[in-house]
């Protein structure tokens, strides 16, 4: 296994760990609105970052774990030399969204994140609610590298096909 893939893996394993605190996040504000009368004002913005972190990477590491679907219809009834053909077109046109996701997703990133105002105060975009966090450029930034991760993986297996190196 390659180190790209190895980071997708470890990275995948990790963040997925999100959806177990976003479990917990929402049990804790179920019981404080509703129990206890006194709802949190920061439940909400956690969860949705989690899992936008977590879905991010999710991409590269089904890749990886072979986990992605495929329309097995079709390469069932072509042999190894079409199927090879049809593996290498899939993977050029991931590639290609791929790169204007991540290419989409850094410029994005790079206005909402990455604002400073004259004096060096830094002034990302919020989110507009009671906490007002900066999630909404951390999002982005999370989609650009999850992008940049799944298409690395891509272009490896890609690199593979062409080698004659199956997986």
């Amino acid at each position: 296994m390659r180190r790209v893939e190895r980071v997708a893996i470890r990275v995948g394993k990790f963040l997925s760990w999100g959806f177990l605190l976003i479990a917990l996040i929402m049990v804790y504000e179920v019981v404080a609105r509703y129990v206890f009368g006194a709802p949190t004002f920061w439940a909400h913005d956690i969860a949705g970052l989690l899992a936008a972190f977590a879905f991010v990477a999710g991409g590269a590491f089904c890749m990886v774990e072979d986990g992605h679907m495929r329309v097995d219809v079709m390469l069932g009834r072509v042999g190894p030399r079409w199927r090879g053909r049809l593996d290498l077109l899939g993977y050029a046109a991931g590639a290609v969204y791929l790169s204007g996701m991540a290419w989409a997703a850094g410029a994005m990133s790079e206005r909402s994140l990455f604002r400073f105002a004259h004096d060096g105060t830094w002034m990302p975009e919020r989110s507009g609610n009671t906490w007002n966090t900066p999630a909404p450029g951390l999002v982005k930034f999370a989609l650009f590298l999850g992008a940049v991760l799944f298409l690395a993986v891509v272009i490896m297996r890609a690199i593979d096909l062409l080698r004659g190196v199956r997986r």
